[in-house]
């Protein structure tokens, strides 16, 4: 799946160009389950092993920590923000285990994990019209082989690494606006987190699409966002912005 090598698509003058005519994708969240915004099941057991249930109190823990590595200035490597979330979960929470293990326990997961079961059918109804990239908080080895394991293929992938920079820091979208040609008003980028893909979308001037799969209440704040349930509601929109 994904876009054609050497297939362009812009028919018209970039000034004449009406609606979302391009589409990036975050990786985990939108694409695929699972992924870094989990509780790592390897810190769930081992949790649970010391006594101390992976409560919602820990996920957020986990999520909190993260974002504030993928925040630092200057960038961290996946791999090293790793080390330093379960550092400081595991003195937080008083857990002893070997570092690496762990580490290597939760890349196993993230290479591992299954694509939602809508993703390819909808991305092959796009396919021939709108060019697509993924932009995601990852490890570039990693995405590509989750990527592959589902059987979806992009000519453009922007992942952390690559660019140096996470989500919602302004350049790794500016990147996918390059490799996709087309001004940023007519790329509609689609992602779970509202901080990392809303807000980082919208700040280079791309359209945003929150998707909201637990069908959780949204955010007063948030009300003025696009909202859909999966990616079998994409189709629709992108088709009802070009007229």
């Amino acid at each position: 799946m994904g876009t054609i090598p050497g297939r362009s698509r812009l028919v018209v003058a970039q000034e004449n160009l009406r609606g979302f005519r391009g589409l990036t994708v975050d990786g985990y969240g939108a694409l695929l389950q699972g992924g870094p915004d989990e509780l790592p099941k390897v810190l769930g057991r081992l949790l649970s092993d010391h006594g101390k249930p992976a409560e919602p109190t820990v996920r957020d823990a986990w999520r909190k920590a993260l974002r504030t590595q993928f925040a630092a200035d200057p960038f961290i490597a996946f791999r090293e923000v790793h080390r330093l979330v379960f550092q400081d979960l595991f003195r937080r929470f008083a857990i002893q285990a070997d570092l690496d293990s762990c580490i290597d326990e939760a890349f196993d997961e993230y290479r591992g994990v299954e694509a939602y079961p809508e993703v390819s059918s909808v991305l092959r109804e796009l396919e021939p019209d709108v060019p697509m990239a993924v932009v995601s908080n990852m490890d570039t080895a990693i995405l590509l082989e989750a990527l592959h394991r589902n059987g979806l293929s992009f000519t453009f992938v922007v992942a952390s690494e690559e660019e140096q920079r996470y989500k919602p820091h302004a350049s790794i979208f500016q990147r996918a606006i390059r490799y996709l040609g087309l001004p940023p008003a007519n790329i509609v980028h689609v992602g779970d987190s509202y901080h990392e893909d809303v807000v980082g979308a919208t700040s280079v001037g791309m359209g945003a699409v929150l998707i909201n799969r637990s069908g959780a209440p949204v955010q007063e704040s948030h009300q003025s966002i696009r909202v859909i349930r999966d990616l079998r509601e994409l189709p629709k929109l992108i088709r009802q912005s070009w007229s």
